[in-house]
């Protein structure tokens, strides 16, 4: 069995049409179709059912598939442990939530370097990312602490501070002394996993409020315009909003001391290899924390 017929097996399971998967690969369509054929007739089984919409793994392919997983990840491994150690090549999966200030200095930092290798960056909260590096979707991902996970590395990156964030165009927010005289308005949050969130609702909890209202959005973009149109308050990192706060569009209120700080931590799966162009990323990462403390 050819390790290049898995891999264009999985390229038409993933996109459900033997014409998108061969323009993908850059494959011509006959080709596609000839070694997926090919592929059913060393397996001895179908692998899809085809109809007019394009084609869905049966039983036999979801099967096969798992196995398609792990040889990919495999090969993935064996690349890593052969690249130059001064110049890696390949690529990397990073996850990031969205609200990380610093990371914009990590991959700037990380690009002049290391040029050749493509880093592609998928966002989320804390705990979906936590599950994708999990499960090998990710190689590794910025996350706020607690990560209550065995199988996982942690590398510190930094700190930030948690401040709630009202809209100047309200008239609470000109009056008020303190954050906490404002926590009966709406809130404007990520969705659930966000440690942001997860702090505000233990503030909340403390303060014996039960039932807050929340609208949840996915974006910061989106939260920042909703909160700056008077909407509601959101908690967010200070770095992200001192910005708005500047041009007079929101003013901050800092959170208590229990809640007020969030470290971000990046992790990986202690059991995954680690190849050179992610050595060197943690290593970029750990640079960029020293040059930080420096300040």
């Amino acid at each position: 069995m050819d390790v290049e017929d898995i891999r264009i097996f999985m390229a038409v399971a993933e996109h459900g049409s033997v014409s998108l998967a061969a323009n993908k690969l850059g494959y011509v369509q006959p080709n596609v179709t000839a070694r997926i054929r090919s592929l059913e007739g060393k397996i001895g089984k179908p692998l899809f059912h085809r109809h007019r919409r394009g084609m869905t793994l049966n039983v036999e392919g979801k099967k096969l598939l798992k196995y398609g997983e792990q040889l990919m990840r495999l090969m993935s491994e064996i690349n890593k442990a052969f690249q130059d150690e001064d110049d890696p090549v390949g690529s990397l999966r990073i996850g990031l939530v969205e609200t990380v200030a610093g990371f914009p200095d990590i991959l700037s930092l990380y690009y002049g370097k290391y040029k050749k290798v493509d880093i592609t960056l998928v966002s989320g909260v804390s705990r979906q990312l936590i599950e994708k590096v999990l499960t090998y979707q990710l190689d590794g991902a910025f996350v706020a602490k607690p990560v209550n996970e065995p199988l996982l590395d942690q590398v510190p990156v930094f700190e930030e501070e948690v401040v709630l964030v009202c809209g100047t165009i309200r008239e609470e927010s000109k009056n008020v002394q303190s954050g906490k005289e404002l926590l009966h308005l709406p809130f404007i949050l990520f969705n659930k996993g966000c440690q942001y969130r997860e702090n505000l609702q233990q503030w909340l909890k403390e303060e014996q409020i039960v039932t807050p209202r929340i609208m949840e959005f996915g974006t910061l973009e989106t939260i920042m315009g909703t909160v700056i149109a008077g909407l509601g308050i959101t908690a967010m990192s200070r770095t992200l909003v001192e910005k708005f706060e500047q041009e007079g569009l929101v003013q901050l209120f800092p959170l208590p001391k229990p809640y007020k700080n969030i470290d971000i931590v990046y992790i990986r799966r202690s059991d995954s290899y680690l190849g050179v162009a992610e050595h060197k990323f943690i290593h970029t990462i750990e640079e960029i924390r020293k040059r930080n403390q420096a300040l």
